[in-house]
């Protein structure tokens, strides 16, 4: 639970960022403020695929353990 909480919130702050970068490059005359938007926007980009990759490498896991103890019931009932 608490890793989906963490991508609502970078989900959430990657939309401000988005939103940033408009906002900067239309109303900041220099480009320094597009560029902080742009480096939070790859943060949370960068963030989101880890924490999705910790998230499916936990499922498999979950699923080896499940077909390794499958595997184990099956022997113990074949005897």
């Amino acid at each position: 639970m608490k890793i989906n909480v963490m991508q609502a919130v970078r989900l959430i702050l990657m939309v401000l960022a988005i939103a940033g970068i408009i906002y900067a490059v239309e109303y900041v005359p220099r480009g320094i403020a597009v560029w902080f938007w742009v480096a939070l926007l790859g943060i949370g980009f960068v963030g989101l695929l880890y924490t999705f990759r910790l998230t499916q490498r936990r499922l498999k896991a979950e699923r080896q353990d499940a077909a390794r103890r499958e595997k184990r019931r099956n022997r113990r009932s074949k005897r």
